[in-house]
């Protein structure tokens, strides 16, 4: 599911052809890599800006240092690229996060425009990435006015003249006029679903008035605890008694025209950019098609309608793909791009020719050998007995290779543990731990944690399964996934009553 960014006025592409000495690149930093054909010296101030910010974060949550999934940043020329990438026009979005086959990403353009002179690129980008920081170590249930919130408390916050960082400052890219469409919190905080709430200026406002309260900030984690834990909206704000005392208090804090923000001094190591390399030809030439790969289940989608919208749309990915290959066809990430797009088409023939012509030019590509597994773990569950057996073991140890030669990758785990589940055999608890270790890698990607519910619920070990599957089930935002998420829990709730009732 993607998280977008709206401008609350239109925004407008301002052209986006690149100049022809322009040279698409990406950059490795602690936390990012970053893509974009903007010069070496721009390219490094957006480092260092991300950098810092992925530290104010921490020190604002109390996250310590880790060995991250880097999320990958985009930066494209306009608000144009962003919106052919999601097959939509003149929507306003700016700006958008999700993931695919190659990781989480977030998309961001370098130019903006009719949004103000608060509405900046470097708006759109903090505002993404928060949200991937929120999801990656935060992976729990949030009212949407929160998680638009946060990303806009990160996102407003300014660098200062000296080099400290305004957290909390005020959005002023949301306007004046936020109590003039102020939904009352004995409705906000009471309901699941409040269609005529603005996420993004009412989030913010609330988000910073909860954060700068020293007493509200301890009752929004109970909150926000007590819904995690599969409280109802209602039952989980009698947490901040009297609901209409706190709209009044809100309403006086929001209205009182002056904001506290607090300068937070951040350091991060020098140098920024760990490593450099410019893009291939080929790989430069898909940046368009790998923003717009999407490769979640299409049965997800149970309205024909949006199905058969989001099929076409995939297919005209593809087909762009494929003429781009013939283009550049030694080139490996063309390849790989395309194994994977086929492969989510359910194209497995074509995937596994372009899967074998990538491991013929890098026999240790570590992406690679994992979707070579997983074809032949595809190929094992259309057979039986003893050539069912050997096509698994045999995508077994394509997925052990892959994961030797880099343990911290999760896609050879996932490899591993589909050379069990694909063929129809039982996985073994190592697998099972690896589909863990996935999950807990990579917390937004949904197929995975599918998997691990599905697992879990076979073994009957149904208060795990409901445990790890509340993040979809109770989602702020709408999506075919949810649905599915939720009518699995019920099922989950009544198996787990059953064994109960009948112990």
């Amino acid at each position: 599911m993607k998280w977008l960014y709206i401008l609350a006025a239109m925004i407008a592409a301002t052209g986006g052809v690149s100049q022809a000495s322009a040279q698409w690149r990406e950059v490795e930093t602690a936390h990012f890599l970053i893509v974009s054909e903007s010069s070496p010296a721009e390219v490094e101030k957006l480092a260092q800006r991300l950098e810092s910010y992925d530290k104010l974060m921490r020190l604002a949550t109390g996250i310590a240092e880790d060995d991250p999934v880097k999320v990958r940043i985009y930066e494209v020329a306009s608000t144009a690229e962003i919106e052919k990438a999601l097959g939509v026009n003149d929507t306003g979005i700016a700006g958008f996060y999700d993931d695919n086959a190659l990781g989480p990403y977030a998309v961001t353009p370098r130019r903006t425009r009719d949004g103000g002179r608060y509405f900046t690129p470097a708006l759109v980008l903090h505002h993404e990435y928060a949200h991937h920081f929120m999801l990656q170590y935060f992976p729990a249930i949030y009212p949407s006015w929160y998680t638009e919130g946060f990303a806009e408390l990160i996102a407003s916050s300014q660098v200062l003249e000296d080099g400290r960082i305004g957290y909390g400052m005020p959005a002023k890219q949301r306007g004046n006029e936020i109590a003039a469409f102020w939904v009352p919190l004995t409705e906000l905080l009471t309901k699941e679903k409040v269609s005529s709430v603005d996420r993004y200026a009412q989030g913010w406002a609330l988000t910073h008035f909860f954060t700068f309260d020293k007493q509200r900030a301890g009752q929004l984690r109970k909150y926000l605890t007590a819904i995690a834990n599969g409280k109802s909206y209602a039952e989980a704000a009698k947490i901040f008694g009297d609901l209409a005392a706190l709209n009044r208090e809100a309403l006086r804090y929001v209205t009182s025209g002056s904001f506290d923000y607090r300068p937070v001094k951040v350091e991060v190591v020098r140098p920024v950019i760990k490593r450099a390399r410019l893009l291939s030809q080929g790989e430069a030439s898909l940046i368009g098609e790998t923003i717009a790969l999407r490769d979640d289940e299409l049965s997800l989608y149970r309205k024909a309608g949006a199905r058969k919208r989001e099929a076409s749309l995939r297919l005209a990915n593809l087909n762009r793909i494929r003429v781009k290959n013939d283009r550049f066809p030694g080139d490996p990430f063309a390849l790989y791009l395309l194994a994977e797009s086929e492969y989510s088409s359910g194209e497995f023939a074509r995937s596994e020719i372009a899967t074998d012509r990538l491991l013929g030019l890098d026999p240790n590509h570590i992406r690679g050998l994992a979707r070579k597994s997983l074809l032949l773990s595809t190929a094992a569950g259309k057979l039986t007995g003893p050539a069912r057996a050997a096509k698994a073991k045999q995508a077994r140890q394509m997925a052990s290779k892959a994961n030797r030669l880099d343990k911290a990758d999760p896609m050879p785990l996932l490899a591993y543990y589909q050379s069990f589940n694909l063929a129809g055999e039982t996985p073994s608890p190592i697998a099972i731990n690896g589909l863990r270790q996935v999950v807990t890698t990579l917390p937004r990607d949904n197929s995975a944690r599918q998997l691990l519910v599905d697992q879990l619920a076979r073994d009957k070990r149904y208060d795990e399964a409901i445990g790890w599957l509340l993040p979809i089930a109770n989602s702020p935002h709408e999506s075919p996934r949810r649905e599915v998420a939720r009518e699995l829990r019920a099922k989950l709730e009544a198996a787990k009553a059953g064994i109960r009732a009948s112990s």
